[in-house]
């Protein structure tokens, strides 16, 4: 009966020991996007999302710079090391620091939006 629910056991462990790829996740940690601003709102509301907004584009900059740092200390390991260095590093910061612009896009364009809707809004 022990055996039974040891194999399920030994097999969850075995999933979650450590391998090469996960003893390399990032240390850098994305930032979470703002709230979008809902229509009709108060003129602190309005300053309290703007800081959000203006928080977080400079909270994505770091994390862009931060993966790029990694690349580049992953790439000098490598060397001194004498390893051979894995591309899918360098590839999978390309795309996170590419999703992370967007982000900031797109949090900077409706963060606009909104401003200029409580602007051109009922005084």
């Amino acid at each position: 009966m022990r055996l039974k629910f040891l194999i399920p056991l030994l097999l969850l462990a075995a999933t979650c020991l450590p391998t090469g790829a996960a003893l390399a996740q990032s240390a850098c940690v994305e930032p979470v996007m703002p709230a979008p601003v809902k229509s009709g709102a108060t003129a602190d509301q309005m300053r309290a999302a703007m800081a959000d907004a203006h928080a977080f584009i400079a909270q994505s900059g770091v994390y862009q710079d931060c993966l790029a740092k990694e690349v580049e200390a992953a790439k000098t390991q490598a060397t001194a090391s004498g390893q051979p260095f894995e591309p899918m590093i360098e590839t999978s910061a390309r795309y996170k620091i590419e999703a992370s612009k967007k982000a900031q896009e797109q949090v900077g364009a409706t963060a606009n939006r909104a401003l200029s809707a409580y602007k051109n809004g009922p005084p």
